[in-house]
């Protein structure tokens, strides 16, 4: 391999670990943000329904 295809092969692969990063970095803020705000479940949406009935 050239020094020429070398640097290619780091800049593409520099690229793709980047762009691996960022996949990882949003899924990590995506499950943050599911934890903190989670689902409502069946009692909250009664407690919900019920406050709005008063």
């Amino acid at each position: 391999m050239t020094p020429e295809e070398q640097k290619q092969f780091q800049t593409r692969q520099k690229s793709r670990n980047k762009a691996l990063g960022l996949v990882l970095v949003g899924l990590v803020v995506l499950f943050f943000a599911l934890t903190i705000v989670r689902f409502p479940d069946a009692d909250d949406r009664a407690a919900a329904a019920a406050e709005q009935a008063k």
